[in-house]
């Protein structure tokens, strides 16, 4: 029960709690970023939305379905060699940054979904094995991100209730996980894929990606 159908982007790395709480308390889905976050971040943070508005609305948690690439080891090997190479000659680590890393939904991110019921979960580039699946459509409404139709189809055969169809314009990382990645070329805007993704799937679809006013 929304009292305005916008949904805001989880924007990983830039998102949080403070985010969130404007959008819902403008009568929107307000969303957090758990992909980038500890999971007592993710807690830390369920836990300041509902403090500043109540136990009532919904709230979005959003994951990743990814395999988690080899270069974030080898990123966290490197700044390794770099911290002793700073510690030799006496500089501070402490404005390193680490490797953005985005882990994927696992049975620890699916526990702690069950212990704070955000009544809304989405997903980045699939969906979670159908084990884990199960367990959060217990509680929550399912969201995940399509580029194509194919994907949008992928989706619906696995019983996501709601279909984000994200169009080339979307910001920052696609969610695109049906054949090559980086193959760009069939990607369809949003207002040329929305109505594609209406047609071929019995589901919920939102659209995302240039919607602007």
């Amino acid at each position: 029960g929304l009292e305005v159908p916008v949904i805001g982007a989880p924007m990983a790395g830039a998102g949080d709690s403070k985010m969130a709480i404007a959008i819902a308390r403008a009568g929107g889905l307000g969303s957090l970023p758990c992909a980038t976050w500890s999971l007592e971040k993710c807690r830390e943070e369920v836990l300041a939305f509902r403090r500043a508005v109540g136990p009532e609305p919904k709230v979005n948690l959003n994951f990743f379905c990814h395999e988690p690439p080899a270069a974030f080891e080898a990123a966290r090997a490197w700044e390794a060699k770099v911290d002793k190479l700073r510690a030799a000659v006496g500089a501070s680590s402490e404005a390193s940054s680490p490797p953005a890393e985005r882990w994927a939904f696992d049975d620890s991110a699916c526990r702690l979904v069950e212990e704070l019921e955000p009544g809304v979960v989405s997903f980045h580039f699939g969906l979670p094995p159908p084990d884990l699946l199960d367990r959060v459509k217990r509680a929550n409404v399912v969201l995940a991100s399509a580029t194509t139709v194919e994907e949008a189809r992928w989706l619906a055969a696995r019983g996501c209730e709601v279909i984000i169809a994200q169009g080339a314009e979307a910001g920052g990382h696609r969610a695109k996980f049906l054949g090559d990645p980086n193959d760009v070329s069939g990607q369809l805007g949003t207002m040329a894929l929305l109505p594609q993704i209406v047609d071929a799937v019995d589901a919920f679809v939102v659209a995302a990606g240039g919607v602007a006013d």
